[in-house]
Order: C-alpha cells, then structure tokens, then sequence
C-alpha cells in the first residue's frame, strides 16, 4: 500500500482541496465521495496510457468493488 493513501495529513489536504474546489462547482457538478487508492499508477502502467490517459476497461474491472461501494 501506497503510504499517503493513509496518512493522515495527505488525506486533510486532500480533503481541503475537494473543498476548495466544490466551492467553485454547482451543487450537481460538486464531489459528493471519492476513495483515495493505496496504489500509484504510472504511465504506461495497467490503468493509464504512456501520455497518461486512463484505460478504462481495465479500471472497471480491477477496482468493480470500490466503484460499486462508492456510488450506492
């Protein structure tokens, strides 16, 4: 596991950040939850492409759990 995945302090900051932006957004466009994952993806890894655009399929399916938890 990703150390900062877990840090308590990396989390606030986080935190802070998703605050600050949903203070730009409408209500509808605001994060509502998000997971902070304990894995770095690297370009041209499994979940993102060597210009850094993610694979989405694969994304689907490694992290079906997570996604499925997050949005019910």
């Amino acid at each position: 596991m990703f150390a900062s995945a877990t840090d308590p302090d990396v989390l606030a900051e986080i935190e802070r950040g998703v605050a600050a932006a949903n203070g730009k957004l409408s209500r509808v466009e605001q994060i509502k939850k998000y997971v902070v994952l304990g894995e770095v993806w690297e370009p041209g890894g499994d979940c993102l492409t060597a210009t850094g655009k993610l694979r989405r399929a694969p994304i689907a399916s490694r992290y079906t759990d997570t996604i499925e938890t997050t949005y019910t």
